[in-house]
């Protein structure tokens, strides 16, 4: 039978011998060059493979030993790369694993360590049907991406270039990509190679360019975006007819002005906007680092523009770091290093990088002696991937990952200092990659407009084809020739018809609101620094102002319907206290302290005040002296508060011994191998880099407040406080040790069966090797337990240090401050060890064998420990009480133990209800050979690549079961201040208000009536099913109630309910093929709020996408965390809170705010505000042009057809540009319809926007006024110059002048709050007009090819007539609208009239109580009280 030939792939370690007669192809592969050590075979699959071995056909080279293989063809020993093609999109990998995929179509999602529900329909293409490959796949669309700890995807294009440029660069390799990269260091290669010999050449510089535009490009390029606008276009076509000499209406130079000022004025905002960006490139790229140079052997200060790759850096504590960095030293033992991503991806906890393999055991590291090569990924979006391998010129391979890279603009912290190469510079950096640019949203008030604007488009259509039809007829009737039209062809009235149409398209043009477009961009410019500079958005106690992100949505903020918001950190502090606990059974409250009542919203909480119950139960002993079985659980519960963390303890300032130029300085305690500045080289070198000079600052980290004296544990705690604002947890940041637990080195699969037969075979002696395992480990913290105790042995005090915590989520560093109260105090955390300071005890080292990292799936964090000095390996599991509470053991019904979770359970319930955060605590005792045998098939799914998520946390499963219960936490989140009080009001102002947690129902139910989402007469709608059939009977029930209510109340639905919903059955709702969508939203709309319990990031996004699509509704999403990032972006405006967890949620939001109470006066005040003042502006743009577009129609009448203006053709041009350019703007910008105090006093009045009544309907209401208006202005002045000699041109300046003048007094009728900006803007137009007017009819007589209108202007002014025309003209044409609207306000006045009438009498009757006091009380001057009442009315009156 023929034998089965298959692919496979193979890594060779480097210390395993292969037969080589049975495999002749794998001895001749075996022959090639050392440095390549990992391959795909071909040959048959028999049974003489080496153990372990997989062989097959084909050659491959992996990417490194962690990854996959990359597939190659067979034949070729070195096989490029390649990303496979495919259509569709692709969602990226942010665990650093090559994902297997074969070409499809579609969408591909893997997981990140934040793994979220989705609907059960969302199912991943089966895994066991795709063949193993490792190519990465390159997609035509977008590549999506996640944060390690959040579900924030990056949308980056990679699209093909367009066919001209892969046409005219197809021999270059610029588009080409490449799957993999080789590095080597810059000092290895001669000084003086050639940018195309060197080995590094063809990688880009580490300068930077963000801007769109450069000297050349300027111009062309920026017509080029403005020409892709539709109106731009429309107004070129016209100027291309008006250049046809048959159609020829306006001179053609004048015709061009309003185009080039559009253009002008926009090329100018956009130079404006790239002369920023410059700006900030250039302040980058001339920031300094430090750069080994080659031929002088020292580091030498150069500007990141001039960084190459292959260059090794050297960077300081606080230093930001200049490109994407492989670490290859590190000041810190054991070659770990800090850095704060906070720039990059907004998350403000410190995150743990390591030095490559190999490289933290040579402490003597020169930069001179480091010749290995790097052969690593292609440059990529993917944030926290990157694979590759190190080859040192042994050929040896080591492998190297994300946790050994340094990412541009993270930042370096608690590490003295550290060095590291070049892999990628400038925009091949993950930063710069994933550099996307603002988003662009559209308001509804602006796609409202574009659809009044077609409606503009088809009224010019049809009275040009009015026109067209009437030249024509007129025309017609002439059967001869007409002597005083000598230009018309009387042969083809048809063709002079189509003539006539083209020439009325020309004059009417500025029925499309060219102009309109500038005057919104700039009224929003204006509108953004109003809300930038207000006082009333600003927080003095976090001292941040409110940031608009997006300028194109100011006026959405007045449209919102619903409001979608975070719990934590948004609606709280997320500042977490200790506030109850449980240990056996036994509850112990801590209340709130004096100290925490009077502490200021962003100072350091005071230390937590211990229980004194607690403090003799941990003390108490029983009859024989010893401590109680109590005791003991009280002890080990806050060992385990104090050891299952990953919080890191700062003791020491850090300091790098080389100064910013990269001289060193005093000694070299750090081991940094460099030449000092008195080297001759130095004093010879001519490099220029050298006398740049010092621009980049580098500062040690903060010094501690105590020096490090030790002091007794009283007196200790008096001075510890929180050194850090909590952040939220990452599962990335968790340290965790790389060195495998109880010194197991990482062997091979037969390997480690070897090693776990020898350990098997001596079982008697496996205590004697866990005790010396930790030798090693020990060693390291040794020194410093041995000082720590020789001091106290001086001093004879209890040895401790202050310590600084520095923790990754704010209920690590509550529950380390909460065991720091009762004396159990973290002394110092590595990644292999940890010191504990506990009572009676002193310092007690534990060995960190395993950390298993939080995730949003198992919903709990472990650590496997043993104590230095015993044999028990410990696993301690911190969590929520929902994974926790199913994992412990099982026990009877009537043992002790189960009577003890029936107790713990129901203070878990109390602490729910009282709104805390519950965290969970237990333990298991491991068997060491056990443990071992785990790691050990953990380590294999750690590198394999099929399911890897899948089985990593399906082993951590198997350690964190059969749980022993230790205790619970209740931790407390206080609301922000104002928080109920600012929903109180969202919910007055008919907004519906969805608050999505990840909590307990409970205790988000409490945090609804604390925050008055809930109020005691709602009525709470709960939906808590666990299938789809009984989530669907849940929905049918409400609604069925809803409509018996609704019937007995005839109708009138007052919305007096809540609605509850958990995160699973938000599972099956969202589930497209249960057809539950849109009956629960159904639902959501009978509800005046909703909350959404144990929901996740990507529900949250879709709940805002249901909304905002199937209901059409005006949506609004705030958060302060990562998590939050794609709900922001998808709801109508997204407003980050600058908060505790990072800026992640700001950099992604369209609005920054400091607390959550502020959303309140951003909506109901510069929302209402910014919605009224540009729904005028837009009306009243519509208004002059259709009155002025409708006047130049009317002379049509009068002029046979024949596209003859009365007017000068300048006037025409700059209409829209000059005259009446700076009323739109004074109302748009500055118009109130309301002072700010109403407002806020009747959030009712947000109902004006929110159900967008400032533009409703207005569109048609202002043509037929404008058809009025236009009838007065024309046929007044006809009738007033009838039987008159008056020329054509002073006929025209009265129309003009009328038409301003009418104009004007509309803009007066209109406007509600005067100020003198709104008096200049009416002043302003009369100025510019007249000046214009007889400047030009008094110099210009003959002004490019123009009619000579000299003296028109004072012609016309000098005739009576025309002041009779112009004061008759207004009063009429505003007669109607005036009328109509105090009619309006008599019969049925609005709510903001109504509120203004009852300030008013509010005013008088504080006024007349006021007035008789003070007549009553003998004093001759008035009350200051009675001076500030008055002008509240004078105000009023002005506002009224």
């Amino acid at each position: 039978m023929e034998e089965t030939r298959r692919k496979t792939s193979l890594t060779i370690p480097s210390n395993l011998q292969l037969p080589s007669s049975n495999h002749p192809q794998l001895q001749r592969h075996l022959s090639l060059s050392e440095a390549e050590r990992t391959y795909i075979f071909s040959t048959n699959t028999t049974d003489n493979q080496a153990p372990g071995i997989r062989v097959g056909s084909g050659h491959s080279r992996s990417v490194s030993h962690g990854g996959g293989a990359i597939n190659a063809q067979a034949g070729n020993l070195r096989p490029a790369l390649k990303s496979a093609m495919k259509g569709g999109h692709q969602r990226a990998l942010s665990q650093g694993q090559i994902q297997d995929a074969t070409p499809r179509s579609g969408h591909s999602r893997v997981g990140s360590k934040t793994d979220f529900i989705l609907p059960p329909t969302h199912k991943e293409a089966d895994d066991s049907s795709r063949e193993p490959s490792t190519a990465v796949v390159i997609a035509r669309g977008h590549t999506r991406q996640a944060s390690r700890s959040e579900s924030v995807y990056t949308l980056r294009r990679q699209d093909l270039p367009p066919w001209w440029k892969r046409f005219l660069f197809c021999r270059s390799s610029k588009f080409e990509e490449y799957g993999f990269r080789n590095v080597v260091p810059n000092h290895i290669v001669p000084a003086k190679t050639q940018k195309r010999d060197h080995p590094n050449g063809k990688y880009m510089g580490n300068k930077i360019r963000t801007t769109k535009y450069t000297m050349l490009t300027f111009l062309p390029k920026n017509l080029l975006e403005q020409f892709h606008r539709v109106a731009n276009i429309y107004f070129v076509f016209i100027q291309i007819l008006n250049w046809v000499p048959e159609l020829t209406v306006f001179g053609k130079e004048i015709a061009m002005i309003p185009l080039l000022i559009v253009l002008a004025a926009t090329a100018l905002k956009d130079l404006f906007e790239d002369r920023r960006r410059y700006a900030s490139d250039k302040r980058i790229n001339n920031s300094t680092c430090r750069v080994y140079h080659g031929e002088t052997k020292r580091y030498v200060k150069i500007r990141w523009q001039d960084l190459n790759v292959g260059d090794i850096v050297h960077l300081s504590n606080n230093e930001t770091v200049p490109a994407d960095i492989l670490l290859l030293k590190s000041s810190e033992p054991l070659g770990i290093c800090y850095i704060d991503t906070c720039d990059l991806d907004g998350e403000t906890n410190l995150k743990r990088r390591q030095v490559v393999r190999g490289f933290n055991e040579r402490s003597n590291f020169t930069p001179s002696e480091f010749v290995s090569k790097l052969e690593i990924d292609a440059p990529t979006t993917k944030i926290y991937r990157f694979h590759g391998a190190m080859i040192h010129p042994s050929g040896e391979r080591i492998p190297v990952n994300s946790d050994n890279l340094l990412l541009r603009e993270s930042r370096l912290k608690n590490t003295s200092f550290v060095e590291g190469v070049v892999v990628y510079a400038g925009h091949e950096t993950k930063a710069m990659l994933n550099n996307s640019g603002p988003r662009y949203k559209r308001s509804y008030l602006e796609q409202k407009m574009n659809i009044d604007v077609v409606w503009c488009v088809i009224i010019l259509i049809l009275l040009c084809a009015v026109g067209a039809i009437g030249c024509y007829l007129w025309l017609s009737k002439f059967s001869g020739e007409i002597p005083f039209l000598t230009s018309f062809d009387m042969a083809d009235p048809k063709k002079e018809s189509f003539y006539m149409f083209l020439r009325l398209i020309i004059i009417l043009q500025i029925l499309i609101p060219l102009a309109l477009y500038v005057t919104i961009e700039v009224c929003k410019l204006f509108q953004v620094l109003i809300i930038h500079n207000s006082i009333e958005l600003y927080d003095p106690h976090t001292d941040k102002k409110t940031e608009c992100r997006a300028m194109n949505i100011t006026e959405n903020l007045g449209q919102i319907q619903y409001v979608f918001s975070d719990k934590t950190g948004t609606l709280t502090e997320n500042r977490m206290v200790f506030r109850r606990c449980t240990i056996a059974g036994v509850d112990y409250n801590h209340p709130q302290s004096e100290e925490e009542k009077i502490c200021l919203p962003n100072a350091p909480l005071p230390p937590v005040i211990p229980n004194t119950n607690l403090q003799i139960d941990l003390t108490h002993c029983d009859t024989n002296g010893r401590l109680s079985l109590h005791a003991q659980r009280c002890r080990e519960f806050f060992t385990v508060l104090a050891l299952c963390n990953t919080v890191v303890v700062s003791e020491s300032p850090h300091r790098d011994c080389m100064n910013a130029s990269g001289v060193i300085e005093g000694s070299e305690e750090n081991g940094v191998t460099l030449v000092k500045a008195s080297d001759p080289l130095i004093n010879d070198i001519t490099d220029h880099y050298l006398r740049l000079s010092e621009s980049r600052s580098v500062s040690p980290s903060p010094t501690p407040s105590n020096n490090s004296k030790l002091q007794p544990p009283n007196s200790l705690k008096m001075n510890h406080v929180p050194s850090l604002s909590p952040i939220n947890s990452s599962a990335e940041s968790s340290p965790e040790s790389d060195s495998p637990p109880m010194r197991i080195k990482a062997l091979t699969p037969t390997g480690r069966v070897k090693s776990i037969i020898d350990q098997v075979s001596k079982l008697p002696i496996v205590p004697s090797i866990l005790a010396s395992t930790g030798k090693s480990v020990k060693k390291f913290h040794i020194s410093t337990k041995h000082k720590l105790l020789q001091t106290s042995s001086k001093n004879n005090v209890k040895a401790v240090t202050t310590n600084q915590y520095e923790a990754e989520s704010p209920d690590e560093l509550a529950l380390v401050n909460s065991s720091f109260a009762y004396n159990f105090i973290l002394e110092n955390r590595n990644p292999n060890t940890v010191l504990i300071n506990e009572p009676n005890d002193g310092l007690v080292e534990y060995e960190i064998l395993k950390v298993l990292p939080f995730d949003s799936n198992r919903k709990c964090m472990s650590i496997v420990v043993r104590k230095i000095g015993g044999h028990d390996v410990m696993l301690y599991t911190k969590g929520a009480d929902s994974t926790i509470l199913p994992a412990l053991a099982k026990c009877t019904n009537d043992s002790e133990e189960y009577k003890l979770r029936e107790r713990t359970q129901h203070q878990l319930d109390l602490y729910a209800r009282q709104g805390l955060r519950v965290l969970v605590f237990a333990k298991r005792n491991l068997n060491p050979i056990e443990f071992s045998e785990w790691y050990s098939q953990h380590q294999e799914y750690e590198m394999s690549t099929d399911n890897r998520e899948k089985k990593i946390r399906e082993s951590f499963g198997l350690l964190e079961r059969n749980l022993t219960l230790i205790g619970a936490t209740g931790i407390e989140d206080r609301l922000q201040e104002d928080v109920p009080e600012t929903i109180d009001s969202l919910l007055q102002a008919g907004i519906v208000v969805w608050v999505l947690t990840g909590d307990k129902t409970e205790t988000a139910i409490n945090i609804a009536y604390s925050a008055k989402l809930f109020h005691s007469q709602m009525e709470i709608l709960k939906l808590t099913a666990r299938s789809r059939d009984a989530a669907e009977n849940c929905i049918k029930f409400y609604m069925d109630e809803i409509e018996k209510q609704l019937i007995e109340a005839g109708g009138n639905d007052l919305k007096n309910r809540a609605l509850v919903v958990d995160g699973k059955t938000l599972t099956f709702i969202l589930d497209p093929k249960s057809n539950l969508t849109v009956p629960f939203l159904e639902l959501t709309r009978y509800c005046a709020s909703v909350l959404c319990c144990r929901s996740t990031p990507l529900q949250k996004a879709y709940l805002v996408k249901v909304v905002k699509e199937e209901q059409k509704m005006s949506t609004l999403a705030i958060g302060d965390g990562a998590n939050d990032v794609s709900m922001l972006q998808m709801a109508d405006v997204g407003i980050g809170i600058c908060g505790q967890e990072g800026m992640q949620a700001v950099m992604a939001s369209d609005f920054a705010i400091a607390k959550f109470k502020i959303l309140e006066k951003l909506l109901l005040i510069h929302g209402h505000l910014n919605y009224d003042r540009l729904a005028k502006l837009i009306i009243y743009f519509f208004y002059k042009n259709a009155t002025f577009v409708f006047v130049l129609f009317w002379f049509q009448l009068y002029s046979g057809f024949s596209g003859s203006v009365m007017m000068e053709q300048m006037y025409v041009m700059i209409y829209n540009f000059l005259f009446t350019a700076v009323p739109p703007i004074a109302v748009g910008a500055f118009e109130k319809r309301l002072h700010e105090d109403i407002l806020i006093k009747n959030p009712k009045l947000y109902r004006w926007g929110r159900l967008g009544k400032g533009y409703k309907n207005q569109f048609w209401l202002v043509m037929l006024d404008s058809l009025w208006q236009s009838l007065v202005i024309f046929f007044i002045a006809v009738k007033a110059y009838d039987d008159s000699t008056v020329g054509l041109w002073e006929f025209g300046a009265t129309i003009v002048s009328s038409c301003i003048i009418t104009m004007l007094c509309h803009f007066a009728l209109e406007v509600r709050t005067w100020t003198i900006i709104h008096v200049g803007a009416i002043a302003f137009s009369l100025l510019s007009f007249l000046t214009f007017a007889f400047v030009y009819n008094t110099y210009c007589t003959t002004f490019m090819g123009l009619p000579n209108t000299a003296r028109t202007i004072q012609d016309t002014m000098s005739n009576v007539v025309f002041y009779e025309i112009i004061i008759l003209t207004p009063v009429l044409a505003l007669l109607p609208r005036y009328f109509i609207r105090s009619l309006k306000n008599s019969i049925k006045p609005s709510d903001d009239i109504i509120v203004q009438l009852e300030s008013k009498r509010e005013i008088k009757r504080g006024e007349k109580l006021l007035a008789s006091w003070s007549a009553r009380s003998d004093t001759t001057t008035r009350s200051p009280i009675f001076r500030i009442t008055h002008n509240q009315d004078q105000t009023l009156k002005t506002i009224s």
